[in-house]
């Protein structure tokens, strides 16, 4: 049985990255592959051995300022409670592999595992000097290297990185990329073909995320019917927008998903101790979705929801938001005019649907074909 490592974020308290690095785990696993998740990674003498790895280490070390300023705007600290019920979500869904010494490594390399850079915006330029999530570790003794959907998250990339860039990437046996820029990018800075390819989380159907959220335990809902507000970023004209929907719906409860202190608002439900199976649920069982998360519209999408998109001030990701809605007919749930609100209560998505169901095809084909999959 092939062993496969994916390299990704897969315990963090955001939603989106719990949910895509289980999406491709489990897709991996219905192939019948021993599938992991990379825990540790702590090999000193190889460090020693290959001194840019060493080099490497320090300059993500020394970006580390602006790795946080970007990925995490605003400090939010969640309850020991919600830390437990993550750190059981994890349980349940992942094996992950802890390689601390230089013989953890040789069997890892007699296994011959074979590397996948998950999805999520693992290649951001604010990480700073690819490694890691570029698996510069694997370069050195043959392992097959893959990436499926990995995302910048950015328009451009820094030419101080270009070469560094090259010289990860040039050994890998096929690479994709979840937005078409970065495909773009990567097929003219390599010289080769770079796919684009769906996130993983749209490689299942709504009847895998139904049976996957089963444990979700929502509860302290007064049982009215409810819209989920969710969002990514801190801005204060998203509560503006809630407040006027409130004002014309006020027959309905308003529940929080929150990621920042500023997300608790008076008179208003909030969830802080919610997993993914909670995410999915609350989504799949409300009146309509308001958010700025990219996932939290995947969902919508795939459980046939009422949504509404509210474009970030930051513009850096609008990228992955024009694949999705654009491709998928969904451009109508952009909010353009803030300053008001009409319903869109057409959820027929069965046109994009089909489109999705041809690009997982071609999800299914490439990962089948770079791992080495019979058909």
């Amino acid at each position: 049985m092939k062993k496969i490592c994916i390299v990704t974020w897969f315990d963090s308290y955001n939603y989106g990255t719990q949910l895509q690095s289980a999406a491709l785990f489990n897709y991996l696993k219905q192939q019948g592959l021993d599938v992991y998740m990379l825990g540790q990674l702590r090999i000193h003498k190889m460090l020693l051995m290959h001194p840019q790895l060493l080099i490497t280490k320090i300059a993500v070390k020394l970006n580390e300022k602006n790795r946080k300023v970007f990925f995490h705007p605003v400090s939010y600290d969640i309850s020991e409670e919600r830390k437990k019920h993550i750190a059981e979500y994890v349980r349940d869904n992942f094996k992950v592999l802890k390689i601390r010494t230089h013989d953890d490594w040789k069997k890892v390399v007699e296994d011959q595992f074979i590397f996948i850079s998950g999805s999520d915006i693992i290649w951001q330029p604010a990480m700073g000097r690819p490694g890691r999530m570029f698996l510069d570790f694997a370069a050195y003794d043959g392992l097959i290297r893959i990436s499926y959907a990995s995302s910048t998250g950015a328009k451009t990339l820094p030419k101080k990185y270009y070469a560094h860039y090259r010289r990860v990437l040039s050994g890998f046996k096929a690479i994709s990329t979840r937005e078409q820029n970065s495909a773009d990018f990567f097929s003219e800075l390599l010289g080769r073909p770079v796919t684009k390819v769906i996130d993983p989380t749209l490689l299942h159907d709504c009847d895998f995320w139904e049976k996957f959220s089963a444990k979700a335990q929502v509860n302290g809902l007064s049982g009215k019917p409810f819209i989920l507000c969710y969002f990514v970023m801190e801005d204060s004209r998203y509560w503006d927008y809630v407040q006027l929907i409130h004002l014309n719906y006020g027959d309905y409860e308003i529940v929080v998903l929150p990621m920042h202190h500023s997300d608790e608002q008076q008179g208003y439900s909030t969830v802080t101790n919610g997993t993914a199976y909670e995410f999915i649920r609350l989504i799949r069982d409300s009146e309509f979705v308001v958010t700025d998360s990219f996932h939290a519209s995947v969902f919508s999408f795939l459980f046939d929801k009422e949504f509404y998109v509210l474009p970030r001030s930051r513009k850096d990701e609008d990228e992955k938001f024009n694949d999705l809605v654009q491709k998928y007919g969904l451009s109508s749930h952009i909010i353009q005019d803030e300053t008001t609100f009409e319903r869109i209560l057409d959820t027929d998505y069965s046109a994009g649907k089909a489109i999705l169901q041809e690009d997982r095809k071609k999800a299914y084909r490439f990962l089948k074909e770079a791992i080495g999959i019979d058909s």
